[in-house]
């Protein structure tokens, strides 16, 4: 569908709006011949004529103003649906899943056909294969910050004194530390890896802030590291993290007295894309939610696991496998003999990039985002 609108002369109000075929009107020959090209694109466009019209009127009352019903063109078979370009979208929760099986040296056509087995079906996996390949392709397209931003912030630093107020935080609310590099920042499509812990008052706390062109296991032993050395070496006794694996080898080579736990707020976030039709179960998702917060005890946690794996017959599903082996690092009943601070079952991670994102947009640059994080 193409749409287009029209404001009352001299205003922001809308006067009309146009929804018109996609198939409308004919394709341009005289610009298409001006230059030689190797492959010529099929030509979609059939002068369909197909248009739906609506204006407002003096009073603001919306009418129709023109439809045409018919086609000239055969329409796309139900079971081919999902092919549409409006129809597909790579969520939040199917890119991370996605990234962390690329990062662990899958390839995208294997990581796609698992989730589209775990989806039920490829009409349910909300994507195509070449979306997919097109995201990964971004992310790896090399980034290259603007030579003016990079000196201006390294002098930036150079002339900043020491942020104490970050180190004396780490030194009193510092025994348990999230990090999390779910947030890109827009311009550069850089990491934004945020240090993250909680306070007296039960409040977020942000004790750094890095920025990272990749995801590698050497790259996060060089943060872990740098963030180590900034802090006067204290170890955390407990790192939240999401399962990105190279991530987690490198707080098990950094922080080796650190004891790593799962972010809930990121398995929820992976969770759909592992459960197909199951994301719409009432009941499944309180069995799902009472394993991960709801259970006073190891026992009652084993029980609902296993009511949940009977009844839904999830017995061969390899991720929830790979869950219940992880369950001491993120189900509650069974991580209660650590102290988390209670942000093993928050929102701790959605929190942080909703202020993050709040900081920067499309065209902030490195240095206007540091600005506006320390003034925070």
């Amino acid at each position: 569908i193409k749409a287009s609108h029209r404001f009352f002369p001299g205003t922001n109000e809308l006067q009309s709006k146009l929804f018109q075929c996609s198939c409308q009107g004919q394709k341009d020959e005289k610009s298409s011949n001006k230059r030689i090209q190797t492959y010529r694109k099929p030509t979609t466009r059939t002068g369909c004529e197909a248009t739906l019209k609506v204006k407002c009127d003096k009073e603001g009352v919306w009418i129709v103003s023109r439809f045409v019903i018919e086609h000239n063109h055969e329409l796309i078979a139900p079971n081919q649906s999902h092919l549409i370009r409006s129809a597909r979208n790579l969520s939040h929760a199917k890119k991370s899943t996605l990234e962390a099986m690329v990062n662990a040296g899958i390839s995208v056509a294997s990581a796609v056909s698992y989730m589209e087995k775990e989806s039920c079906g490829p009409e349910n996996l909300g994507f195509i294969r070449k979306d997919a390949y097109d995201y990964i392709n971004r992310l790896k397209k090399p980034t290259k910050v603007e030579n003016g931003d990079a000196t201006t912030l390294v002098q930036y630093f150079i002339k900043a004194n020491k942020d104490y107020r970050c180190a004396i935080d780490y030194e009193h609310f510092g025994d348990v530390l999230s990090v999390d590099t779910t947030y890109r920042t827009n311009k550069y499509n850089l990491i934004c890896a945020p240090f993250v812990g909680r306070n007296h008052h039960m409040k977020n706390v942000i004790f750094g802030l890095a920025f990272m062109s990749d995801e590698t296991e050497k790259s996060f032993e060089w943060l872990f590291k740098t963030f180590l050395d900034s802090m006067n070496g204290k170890e955390p006794q407990i790192i939240f993290s999401d399962q990105c694996q190279a991530m987690m080898n490198a707080i098990e080579t950094i922080f080796p007295n650190s004891h790593p736990r799962l972010c809930q707020w990121h398995i929820n976030q992976n969770a759909p894309s592992h459960l197909g039709s199951l994301n719409g179960n009432s009941a499944f998702k309180g069995l799902w939610h009472k394993c991960m917060s709801h259970c006073e005890s190891e026992e009652e946690f084993e029980s609902t696991w296993k009511l949940m794996i009977d009844s839904y017959n999830l017995h061969d599903n390899k991720w929830l496998i790979g869950m219940y082996k992880l369950r001491k690092e993120w189900a509650t009943a069974l991580s209660n003999d650590k102290f988390s601070a209670g942000l093993l079952a928050t929102s701790r991670s959605e929190n942080a990039n909703m202020v993050l994102k709040k900081l920067g947009n499309k065209t902030c640059s490195l240095y206007d985002f540091v600005l506006n994080y320390e003034n925070v």
